[in-house]
Protein backbone atom coordinates (compact mmCIF):
# COMPACT_ATOMS: atom_id res chain seq x y z
CA UNK A 1 0.00 0.00 0.00
CA UNK A 2 0.80 3.44 -0.80
CA UNK A 3 1.30 6.64 1.47
CA UNK A 4 -2.12 7.90 0.16
CA UNK A 5 -4.25 4.60 0.33
CA UNK A 6 -3.17 4.44 4.00
CA UNK A 7 -6.43 4.43 6.01
CA UNK A 8 -7.17 6.91 8.53
CA UNK A 9 -7.52 5.64 12.20
CA UNK A 10 -11.54 6.48 11.99
CA UNK A 11 -12.29 4.15 8.91
CA UNK A 12 -10.12 1.73 10.55
CA UNK A 13 -12.18 1.59 13.87
CA UNK A 14 -15.39 1.67 11.87
CA UNK A 15 -14.02 -1.37 10.74
CA UNK A 16 -13.04 -2.94 13.93
CA UNK A 17 -16.88 -2.10 15.32
CA UNK A 18 -17.52 -4.46 12.12
CA UNK A 19 -15.72 -7.32 13.46
CA UNK A 20 -12.81 -6.74 10.90
CA UNK A 21 -9.40 -8.38 12.20
CA UNK A 22 -7.47 -7.00 9.71
CA UNK A 23 -8.35 -3.48 10.39
CA UNK A 24 -7.66 -4.67 14.28
CA UNK A 25 -4.23 -5.99 13.66
CA UNK A 26 -3.26 -2.71 12.35
CA UNK A 27 -4.34 -0.67 15.30
CA UNK A 28 -2.67 -3.22 17.20
CA UNK A 29 0.57 -2.46 14.70
CA UNK A 30 0.15 1.20 15.49
CA UNK A 31 0.01 1.24 19.20
CA UNK A 32 1.36 -1.86 20.29
CA UNK A 33 5.37 -0.96 21.03
CA UNK A 34 3.80 2.57 22.83
CA UNK A 35 1.15 0.08 24.80
CA UNK A 36 4.09 -2.01 25.66
CA UNK A 37 6.36 0.72 27.19
CA UNK A 38 2.92 2.46 29.08
CA UNK A 39 2.56 -0.88 30.52
CA UNK A 40 6.30 -2.04 31.46
CA UNK A 41 6.04 2.14 32.89
CA UNK A 42 3.31 0.64 35.77
CA UNK A 43 4.26 -2.77 35.84
CA UNK A 44 8.04 -3.12 35.84
CA UNK A 45 8.00 -6.67 34.49
CA UNK A 46 8.18 -7.66 30.62
CA UNK A 47 6.80 -11.08 31.26
CA UNK A 48 3.80 -9.50 33.24
CA UNK A 49 3.32 -6.66 30.66
CA UNK A 50 2.98 -9.55 28.02
CA UNK A 51 0.23 -10.91 29.27
CA UNK A 52 -1.99 -7.64 30.21
CA UNK A 53 -0.88 -6.12 26.73
CA UNK A 54 -2.49 -9.60 25.00
CA UNK A 55 -5.79 -8.44 27.46
CA UNK A 56 -5.73 -5.02 26.48
CA UNK A 57 -6.32 -5.31 23.15
CA UNK A 58 -9.14 -7.98 23.35
CA UNK A 59 -10.51 -5.77 25.80
CA UNK A 60 -9.91 -2.96 22.35
CA UNK A 61 -11.44 -5.43 20.38
CA UNK A 62 -14.94 -7.07 22.22
CA UNK A 63 -15.04 -3.20 23.72
CA UNK A 64 -14.78 -0.93 20.71
CA UNK A 65 -18.56 0.08 20.67
CA UNK A 66 -17.54 1.55 23.86
CA UNK A 67 -15.03 4.40 22.10
CA UNK A 68 -17.62 7.02 22.05
CA UNK A 69 -15.35 9.58 19.71
CA UNK A 70 -15.59 12.02 22.68
CA UNK A 71 -11.88 11.54 23.23
CA UNK A 72 -9.01 10.63 20.65
CA UNK A 73 -8.76 6.78 20.25
CA UNK A 74 -5.47 6.65 22.12
CA UNK A 75 -6.93 8.12 25.21
CA UNK A 76 -8.93 5.44 25.14
CA UNK A 77 -6.41 3.24 24.49
CA UNK A 78 -4.28 3.66 27.23
CA UNK A 79 -7.17 4.35 29.77
CA UNK A 80 -7.99 0.72 29.01
CA UNK A 81 -4.42 -0.22 29.31
CA UNK A 82 -3.94 1.86 32.35
CA UNK A 83 -7.12 0.00 34.15
CA UNK A 84 -6.03 -3.09 32.80
CA UNK A 85 -2.33 -2.55 34.42
CA UNK A 86 -4.57 -1.55 37.63
CA UNK A 87 -6.42 -4.57 38.12
CA UNK A 88 -3.52 -7.22 37.53
CA UNK A 89 -1.84 -5.05 40.51
CA UNK A 90 -4.26 -6.05 42.57
CA UNK A 91 -4.02 -10.06 41.58
CA UNK A 92 -0.32 -10.01 42.16
CA UNK A 93 -0.76 -8.80 45.49
CA UNK A 94 -2.14 -11.77 46.74
CA UNK A 95 0.80 -13.63 45.43
CA UNK A 96 4.05 -13.12 46.86
CA UNK A 97 6.39 -10.43 45.21
CA UNK A 98 9.22 -11.33 42.90
CA UNK A 99 12.86 -9.81 43.61
CA UNK A 100 13.63 -7.33 41.60
CA UNK A 101 16.61 -8.53 40.40
CA UNK A 102 14.41 -11.39 39.15
CA UNK A 103 12.26 -9.41 37.63
CA UNK A 104 13.09 -9.22 33.35
CA UNK A 105 14.53 -6.09 31.92
CA UNK A 106 12.78 -3.67 29.44
CA UNK A 107 11.38 -5.14 26.05
CA UNK A 108 13.68 -4.58 22.97
CA UNK A 109 14.02 -0.91 22.65
CA UNK A 110 13.31 0.00 25.68
CA UNK A 111 16.92 -0.08 26.54
CA UNK A 112 20.24 0.52 24.60
CA UNK A 113 22.47 -3.22 22.98
CA UNK A 114 25.10 -2.04 25.03
CA UNK A 115 25.51 0.00 27.87
CA UNK A 116 28.31 -0.02 30.34
CA UNK A 117 28.42 -1.32 33.90
CA UNK A 118 28.17 1.63 35.00
CA UNK A 119 25.10 2.50 33.21
CA UNK A 120 23.51 -0.62 33.44
CA UNK A 121 23.31 0.08 37.33
CA UNK A 122 21.67 3.45 37.38
CA UNK A 123 19.45 1.94 35.00
CA UNK A 124 18.77 -0.83 37.80
CA UNK A 125 18.66 2.24 40.85
CA UNK A 126 16.24 3.97 38.48
CA UNK A 127 13.63 0.85 38.13
CA UNK A 128 14.43 0.02 41.00
CA UNK A 129 13.29 3.40 42.90
CA UNK A 130 10.01 3.67 40.24
CA UNK A 131 9.19 0.04 41.84
CA UNK A 132 8.89 1.44 45.26
CA UNK A 133 6.64 4.29 43.99
CA UNK A 134 2.68 4.02 44.97
CA UNK A 135 0.87 3.40 41.57
CA UNK A 136 -1.09 5.87 40.93
CA UNK A 137 2.67 7.78 40.62
CA UNK A 138 4.33 5.27 38.55
CA UNK A 139 1.10 5.64 36.00
CA UNK A 140 1.61 9.66 36.19
CA UNK A 141 5.72 9.25 35.22
CA UNK A 142 4.71 6.32 32.38
CA UNK A 143 2.54 8.65 30.89
CA UNK A 144 4.34 11.60 30.78
CA UNK A 145 7.92 10.44 30.34
CA UNK A 146 7.63 7.07 28.49
CA UNK A 147 4.26 8.28 26.20
CA UNK A 148 5.32 11.85 25.98
CA UNK A 149 1.73 12.58 26.93
CA UNK A 150 0.65 16.26 27.95
CA UNK A 151 -0.37 17.23 31.14
CA UNK A 152 -4.08 17.38 29.80
CA UNK A 153 -3.85 14.10 28.04
CA UNK A 154 -2.68 12.35 31.45
CA UNK A 155 -5.98 13.94 33.24
CA UNK A 156 -8.10 12.10 30.63
CA UNK A 157 -6.57 9.27 30.53
CA UNK A 158 -6.44 9.24 34.43
CA UNK A 159 -9.69 10.55 34.65
CA UNK A 160 -8.88 13.23 37.33
CA UNK A 161 -8.29 16.41 37.07
CA UNK A 162 -5.07 18.89 35.59
CA UNK A 163 -4.19 20.11 39.03
CA UNK A 164 -4.00 16.08 39.96
CA UNK A 165 -1.90 15.17 37.26
CA UNK A 166 0.54 18.22 38.31
CA UNK A 167 0.62 17.13 41.76
CA UNK A 168 0.87 13.93 40.90
CA UNK A 169 3.88 14.62 38.69
CA UNK A 170 5.60 16.88 41.30
CA UNK A 171 5.47 14.70 44.05
CA UNK A 172 6.31 11.61 41.88
CA UNK A 173 9.92 13.24 40.81
CA UNK A 174 10.03 14.20 44.06
CA UNK A 175 9.98 10.68 45.91
CA UNK A 176 12.36 9.60 43.08
CA UNK A 177 14.39 12.21 42.88
CA UNK A 178 14.74 11.44 47.68
CA UNK A 179 14.79 7.60 46.23
CA UNK A 180 17.76 8.02 43.89
CA UNK A 181 19.76 10.19 46.40
CA UNK A 182 19.59 7.48 49.23
CA UNK A 183 20.81 4.96 47.04
CA UNK A 184 23.61 7.01 45.27
CA UNK A 185 25.00 8.46 48.91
Amino acid sequence: MGMGSEPSEGDLIARVRKGDTEAFRQIVEKYERRVFALLYGVLRDAHEVEDVAQEVFMKVFTRISAFDGKSKFYTWLYRVAVNAAKDHRKKLRRRPAVALEESEPPPDGLSGPRESAQTAEIRRLVRAAIAELPEHYRSVLALRELQGLHYQEIADVLRVSLGTVESRLHRARALLKRRLQSHVQ
